[in-house]
């Protein structure tokens, strides 16, 4: 199978030599789909990235038609300094597509991925995310806002049904107010959805900072089940053990702290809760009971933060709650 191996080269937004951005791309005689799959947008998620190299060699010798542009990191100094963001501005790449390239560093990293992705003409993007070690691995969709009527419906569905394809639990992102006021339509999921109106995935497995052979596996077999979808290989997803059917439902943040302690969680991921149920507490050093944080609607916990230490404004974790 033919495979070409490229570089986007940038000055290094943290200093030193330059940074390059390999690309490699496989491909086949037969007409079909050009499909990108980016990982490590955020330099502390690298599930992605070990899920990248474990696909080559499954793609290699299987993929029946069309093309695959693998970006195994679109963070390296992210990676290298185990942050999320971009240092040393310590921007969210995730929020900054599709990019400036005579803006500031991180705009200019953004600007750069873009115009590489954009020149590729994707028919599908997926990109490749973790939450926290307390999480049931999960698929989001974004919001379609800048396209409106039957066109919306019809890219959402599109993207929806590749989403299916994963096995995992599919959550819609924010509603539309909150999804614009987050600048999730800057994601790159959301940037591909909105700006080249391609169906969009952004899959969640794992844990951040290591890479968890369970959750490379998941995040391999969510990739192959959306090439199986759209007849690029064969390697369907089997619905995974945590995957919450029904819904559709909504990605929403669980009860917020009004006290600075420690959070106690009550639930664990995949649990089903009811509005009103002590989903946790919060407890002074000496564990003297501070508050008891109810939930506001019907739905089930996707994950707990990544803290032990609260602050006021805080979410006591990711929950599933029905899109109406």
């Amino acid at each position: 199978m033919p495979q070409r191996l490229e570089s986007l080269v940038l000055p290094s937004s943290a200093g030193g030599p330059p940074r390059e951005l390999p690309v490699l791309t496989l491909w086949t005689a037969a007409d079909g789909p050009t499909v990108v799959v980016t990982a490590n947008v955020h330099g502390d998620e690298v599930t992605g990235l070990g899920a990248i190299h474990r696909l080559i060699p499954r793609l290699v010798g299987a993929l029946g038609r069309g093309t695959v542009h693998l970006y195994p990191t679109l963070n390296p100094d992210g990676l290298a300094a185990r942050t999320r963001k971009v240092p040393p501005e310590q921007l969210d790449l995730n929020r900054q597509f599709p990019g400036d390239v005579n803006g500031n560093p991180t705009e200019r990293l953004a600007g750069t991925v873009w115009s590489d992705i954009e020149k590729r003409r994707p028919d599908v993007v997926i990109d490749l995310h973790a939450d926290a070690p307390a999480s049931v691995p999960y698929v989001l969709l974004d919001r379609a806002v800048a396209v409106k009527g039957g066109e919306r419906r019809r890219l959402e569905g599109r993207a929806r049904d590749l989403a299916e394809a994963t096995g995992l639990t599919m959550l819609w992102e924010y509603k539309d107010d909150l999804y614009t006021s987050y600048r999730l339509d800057r994601s790159l999921s959301g940037a591909a959805l909105n700006r080249l109106r391609v169906p969009a995935v952004t899959v969640e497995a794992g844990p951040r900072l290591y890479l968890d052979p369970d959750a490379v596996d998941v995040a391999c077999e969510a990739v192959l089940g959306v090439l199986t979808a759209i007849d690029m290989i064969q390697a369907p997803a089997r619905p995974h053990p945590t995957r919450i059917a029904g819904g559709p439902w909504r990605r929403a943040s669980g009860p917020r702290a009004s006290s600075s302690g420690v959070l106690q969680p009550l639930v664990q991921p995949g649990d089903e809760v009811k509005r009103g149920q002590v989903v946790a507490e919060v407890r002074s050093l000496a564990g003297r009971p501070l508050e008891r944080l109810h939930a506001g609607f019907d739905g089930f916990v996707i994950a707990l933060p990544e803290r032990a230490w609260v602050v006021p404004g805080v979410a006591s974790g990711t929950m599933a709650v029905r899109d109406r």
